[in-house]
Protein backbone atom coordinates (compact mmCIF):
# COMPACT_ATOMS: atom_id res chain seq x y z
CA UNK A 1 0.00 0.00 0.00
CA UNK A 2 2.83 2.33 0.83
CA UNK A 3 4.42 1.79 -2.57
CA UNK A 4 1.12 2.36 -4.39
CA UNK A 5 0.57 5.62 -2.43
CA UNK A 6 4.05 6.84 -3.37
CA UNK A 7 3.65 6.07 -7.06
CA UNK A 8 0.18 7.65 -7.16
CA UNK A 9 1.33 10.99 -5.70
CA UNK A 10 4.66 11.27 -7.50
CA UNK A 11 3.23 13.11 -10.59
CA UNK A 12 1.32 15.45 -8.30
CA UNK A 13 4.47 16.30 -6.34
CA UNK A 14 6.41 16.96 -9.56
CA UNK A 15 3.62 19.22 -10.82
CA UNK A 16 3.62 21.16 -7.56
CA UNK A 17 7.37 21.65 -7.75
CA UNK A 18 7.16 22.90 -11.34
CA UNK A 19 4.33 25.26 -10.44
CA UNK A 20 6.27 26.58 -7.45
CA UNK A 21 9.35 27.29 -9.57
CA UNK A 22 7.28 28.97 -12.27
CA UNK A 23 5.45 31.12 -9.72
CA UNK A 24 8.74 32.13 -8.11
CA UNK A 25 10.20 33.00 -11.50
CA UNK A 26 7.16 35.12 -12.43
CA UNK A 27 7.33 36.99 -9.16
CA UNK A 28 11.01 37.67 -9.67
CA UNK A 29 10.36 39.05 -13.16
CA UNK A 30 7.55 41.28 -11.92
CA UNK A 31 9.78 42.79 -9.24
CA UNK A 32 12.39 43.70 -11.85
CA UNK A 33 10.03 45.38 -14.30
CA UNK A 34 10.66 49.13 -14.70
CA UNK A 35 7.45 51.11 -15.33
CA UNK A 36 7.32 52.68 -18.78
CA UNK A 37 7.71 56.47 -18.72
CA UNK A 38 4.56 58.47 -19.51
CA UNK A 39 3.95 59.24 -23.17
CA UNK A 40 3.77 62.61 -24.89
CA UNK A 41 0.95 64.93 -23.88
CA UNK A 42 -2.04 65.40 -26.22
CA UNK A 43 -2.95 69.03 -26.74
CA UNK A 44 -4.87 71.26 -29.13
CA UNK A 45 -4.52 74.79 -27.78
CA UNK A 46 -1.64 76.88 -26.45
CA UNK A 47 -2.27 80.25 -24.79
CA UNK A 48 0.44 82.74 -23.86
CA UNK A 49 -0.89 85.13 -21.20
CA UNK A 50 1.29 88.15 -20.42
CA UNK A 51 0.77 91.01 -17.97
CA UNK A 52 2.84 94.20 -17.96
CA UNK A 53 4.51 94.62 -14.55
CA UNK A 54 4.25 98.43 -14.81
CA UNK A 55 0.64 98.47 -16.07
CA UNK A 56 -1.68 95.71 -14.75
CA UNK A 57 -4.26 96.69 -17.38
CA UNK A 58 -1.84 95.82 -20.18
CA UNK A 59 -2.72 92.14 -20.58
CA UNK A 60 -1.80 90.31 -23.78
CA UNK A 61 -3.10 86.87 -24.76
CA UNK A 62 -1.96 84.98 -27.85
CA UNK A 63 -3.67 81.71 -28.84
CA UNK A 64 -2.53 78.92 -31.16
CA UNK A 65 -4.97 76.09 -32.01
CA UNK A 66 -4.86 72.79 -33.85
CA UNK A 67 -8.24 71.13 -33.34
CA UNK A 68 -7.70 68.49 -36.05
CA UNK A 69 -5.86 65.53 -34.44
CA UNK A 70 -4.84 64.27 -37.89
CA UNK A 71 -3.25 67.66 -38.65
CA UNK A 72 -4.80 67.49 -42.13
CA UNK A 73 -6.21 70.98 -41.63
CA UNK A 74 -3.77 73.79 -40.86
CA UNK A 75 -3.69 75.23 -37.32
CA UNK A 76 -5.64 78.37 -36.48
CA UNK A 77 -3.02 81.08 -36.00
CA UNK A 78 -5.35 84.06 -36.37
CA UNK A 79 -4.88 84.90 -32.68
CA UNK A 80 -1.26 83.73 -32.38
CA UNK A 81 0.05 87.27 -32.10
CA UNK A 82 1.85 89.05 -29.26
CA UNK A 83 1.43 92.86 -29.36
CA UNK A 84 3.91 94.14 -26.77
CA UNK A 85 5.05 97.58 -25.62
CA UNK A 86 8.67 98.56 -26.13
CA UNK A 87 10.91 98.81 -23.07
CA UNK A 88 8.59 96.73 -20.91
CA UNK A 89 8.64 93.68 -18.65
CA UNK A 90 5.81 91.15 -18.70
CA UNK A 91 5.06 88.26 -16.39
CA UNK A 92 3.98 85.34 -18.54
CA UNK A 93 2.03 82.13 -18.07
CA UNK A 94 1.42 79.24 -20.47
CA UNK A 95 -1.98 77.54 -20.51
CA UNK A 96 -2.33 74.37 -22.60
CA UNK A 97 -5.67 72.73 -23.34
CA UNK A 98 -7.01 69.57 -24.95
CA UNK A 99 -10.23 70.85 -26.50
CA UNK A 100 -11.20 67.46 -27.90
CA UNK A 101 -12.49 66.76 -24.36
CA UNK A 102 -15.79 68.03 -22.92
CA UNK A 103 -15.18 70.11 -20.90
CA UNK A 104 -11.72 70.99 -22.24
CA UNK A 105 -8.88 69.39 -20.27
CA UNK A 106 -6.18 71.69 -18.88
CA UNK A 107 -3.05 69.85 -19.99
CA UNK A 108 -0.77 72.45 -18.39
CA UNK A 109 -2.00 71.20 -14.99
CA UNK A 110 -0.77 67.72 -15.90
CA UNK A 111 2.52 69.21 -17.08
CA UNK A 112 2.84 70.93 -13.71
CA UNK A 113 2.28 67.58 -11.97
CA UNK A 114 4.98 66.07 -14.20
CA UNK A 115 7.26 69.09 -14.18
CA UNK A 116 10.34 66.91 -13.65
CA UNK A 117 9.69 65.50 -17.14
CA UNK A 118 9.07 68.76 -19.03
CA UNK A 119 11.03 71.80 -20.20
CA UNK A 120 9.88 74.76 -22.33
CA UNK A 121 12.11 76.57 -24.80
CA UNK A 122 11.50 80.05 -26.25
CA UNK A 123 13.33 81.20 -29.36
CA UNK A 124 12.97 84.82 -30.57
CA UNK A 125 14.01 85.37 -34.19
CA UNK A 126 15.66 87.10 -35.94
CA UNK A 127 18.45 86.92 -33.36
CA UNK A 128 22.14 87.82 -33.46
CA UNK A 129 24.88 85.20 -32.91
CA UNK A 130 26.00 87.07 -29.77
CA UNK A 131 22.56 86.79 -28.18
CA UNK A 132 22.02 83.10 -28.95
CA UNK A 133 23.54 81.89 -25.69
CA UNK A 134 23.04 78.17 -25.01
CA UNK A 135 23.20 76.91 -21.42
CA UNK A 136 21.19 74.91 -18.89
CA UNK A 137 19.40 78.08 -17.82
CA UNK A 138 18.95 79.49 -21.32
CA UNK A 139 15.59 78.99 -23.09
CA UNK A 140 17.20 79.21 -26.51
CA UNK A 141 17.34 76.36 -29.01
CA UNK A 142 20.66 74.99 -30.33
CA UNK A 143 21.00 75.20 -34.10
CA UNK A 144 18.79 78.26 -34.50
CA UNK A 145 19.72 80.30 -37.56
CA UNK A 146 21.21 83.70 -36.73
CA UNK A 147 21.89 86.81 -38.75
CA UNK A 148 24.91 89.08 -38.44
CA UNK A 149 22.89 92.13 -39.50
CA UNK A 150 19.59 93.23 -38.01
CA UNK A 151 16.92 94.23 -37.57
CA UNK A 152 16.46 91.78 -34.69
CA UNK A 153 13.45 90.96 -32.57
CA UNK A 154 14.25 92.77 -29.33
CA UNK A 155 12.73 90.24 -26.96
CA UNK A 156 14.25 88.08 -24.26
CA UNK A 157 12.53 85.34 -22.25
CA UNK A 158 13.53 83.93 -18.85
CA UNK A 159 11.89 80.95 -17.15
CA UNK A 160 10.81 81.76 -13.58
CA UNK A 161 9.72 78.36 -12.20
CA UNK A 162 11.63 75.23 -11.16
CA UNK A 163 10.84 71.55 -10.68
CA UNK A 164 11.66 69.26 -7.74
CA UNK A 165 14.68 67.57 -9.26
CA UNK A 166 17.85 67.63 -7.17
CA UNK A 167 19.25 70.10 -7.99
CA UNK A 168 16.12 71.87 -9.28
CA UNK A 169 15.78 72.47 -13.02
CA UNK A 170 13.73 75.13 -14.77
CA UNK A 171 10.32 74.35 -16.31
CA UNK A 172 8.88 77.36 -18.18
CA UNK A 173 5.17 77.32 -17.33
CA UNK A 174 5.77 80.79 -15.87
CA UNK A 175 8.22 83.22 -17.46
CA UNK A 176 9.40 86.81 -17.74
CA UNK A 177 9.31 88.57 -21.12
CA UNK A 178 11.44 91.70 -21.55
CA UNK A 179 11.13 93.91 -24.63
CA UNK A 180 13.58 96.38 -26.09
CA UNK A 181 13.10 98.82 -28.97
CA UNK A 182 10.29 98.51 -31.49
CA UNK A 183 10.75 95.47 -33.70
CA UNK A 184 8.95 92.51 -35.25
CA UNK A 185 9.66 88.81 -35.59
CA UNK A 186 8.68 85.39 -34.35
CA UNK A 187 8.69 83.53 -31.06
CA UNK A 188 9.12 79.77 -31.38
CA UNK A 189 7.78 77.82 -28.40
CA UNK A 190 8.85 74.21 -27.89
CA UNK A 191 7.84 71.88 -25.06
CA UNK A 192 10.33 69.05 -24.61
CA UNK A 193 9.08 65.79 -23.07
CA UNK A 194 12.01 64.33 -21.12
CA UNK A 195 10.97 61.55 -18.69
CA UNK A 196 13.93 60.32 -16.63
CA UNK A 197 16.44 62.19 -18.84
CA UNK A 198 15.80 65.88 -18.13
CA UNK A 199 19.06 67.69 -17.48
CA UNK A 200 18.30 71.31 -18.40
CA UNK A 201 19.35 70.95 -22.05
CA UNK A 202 17.29 70.71 -25.22
CA UNK A 203 18.44 67.42 -26.72
CA UNK A 204 17.02 64.65 -24.45
CA UNK A 205 13.52 63.34 -25.14
CA UNK A 206 11.02 64.44 -27.78
CA UNK A 207 8.72 67.41 -28.44
CA UNK A 208 5.14 67.69 -27.18
CA UNK A 209 4.71 70.90 -29.18
CA UNK A 210 6.70 73.08 -31.56
CA UNK A 211 4.84 76.22 -32.65
CA UNK A 212 5.36 79.86 -33.58
CA UNK A 213 3.81 83.17 -32.52
CA UNK A 214 4.09 86.44 -34.42
CA UNK A 215 5.54 89.24 -32.25
CA UNK A 216 5.13 92.99 -32.68
CA UNK A 217 6.91 95.35 -30.28
CA UNK A 218 5.94 99.01 -30.60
Amino acid sequence: MQKLFSLYHKPVIIALVIFSLAYSSCNKEEKNVTPAPPGNEFLTTVELKLQNTADPNDIVTAIWKQLDPTETDPPDTSLALLNLKAGSTYNGQIVILDETQTPPETVSDEIKERENYHLFFFQPTPISPANLVISKTSPYIPGTATTTAGPYLNLSVTRTDEDTNKPPLQVGLTDQFVTGDASTGWLRVVLRHQPNVKDGTYSPGSSDLDINFKVKIK
